[in-house]
């Protein structure tokens, strides 16, 4: 590849760090490996967000999406509640956990839906454990001071694949599962070797910008040493051509 095409390719690359859950792959980190390795184990950097359901994974983990018939990984947070009562993200993918009645939390992943009827609830919250709950809000007629009670609802499921830079790029922020990548363990927030979930704030993009800031100037370095050999080269041929006449 061209130095050129090389830069074009960091260039793209870098600009996707300020793009919440951006993935690069830029074509110096070889074939099948994504550049945000570093971001699996927890070297994210976080975006404070204003989304009341909106979390990141300090740690190991990704997020488990239900696109469809597919499925789909990110580090992406960006969950909100719909219409319906699904919990999904900003593409409007279901998030898929575990749903909890009565206090037992159910064996079978599932798409995270708020039961219905449940309309009662003053608002919804996301602990670092991943556990979605209804905040009930009562008021004291004596004090009129306010008591919030959360209930439970369901918890979110994070994959933690045993090589999970070799997952394959489904789209900006997502991933879709490979061979090289291995069976993903399926566990909770904080559990299993994956990271607990941080609250009001969405993973940043998730592009080594040391290692292409690194490679940037590397292939600055090796284009002034080409220039240098050119014009070097071509003073030889110019002298060459003195001492013959």
């Amino acid at each position: 590849m061209e130095i050129s095409a090389q830069v074009d390719s960091l260039m793209a690359d870098l600009r996707k760090a300020a793009v919440p859950g951006a993935a690069g792959n830029a074509a110096d980190r070889g074939a099948g490996v994504l550049v945000d390795a570093g971001a699996q184990t927890g070297a994210d950097r976080f975006v404070p967000s204003t989304a009341p359901l909106a979390v990141a994974i300090d740690g190991p983990g990704l997020f488990v999406l239900g696109d469809g018939a597919a499925r789909r990984f990110g580090r992406l947070g960006d969950f909100r509640l719909d219409d319906n009562g699904r919990l999904i993200d900003g593409a409007g993918r279901s998030v898929m956990g575990y749903i909890i009645e009565r206090g037992v939390q159910h064996a079978e992943l599932a798409p995270i839906e708020i039961p219905p009827g449940s309309k009662g609830y003053a608002s919804y919250r996301i602990d670092e454990r991943g556990i979605l709950s209804g905040v009930v809000r009562t008021t004291q007629a004596r004090t009129g001071r306010t008591h919030d009670t959360q209930v439970p609802l369901a918890r979110i499921a994070l994959a933690v694949f045993p090589v999970p830079q070799r997952l394959q790029r489904a789209d900006a922020t997502t991933f879709q599962a490979s061979r090289e990548a291995g069976t993903p363990a399926m566990v909770s927030p904080g559990e299993g070797g994956a990271g607990p979930l941080r609250a009001h704030v969405v993973a940043a993009g998730a592009v080594d910008i040391e290692a292409d800031l690194r490679e940037l100037w590397l292939l600055r370095r090796k284009g002034e040493l080409g220039a240098a050999i050119a014009a070097a080269s071509d003073e030889c041929v110019r002298t060459a051509l003195g001492l013959v006449r």
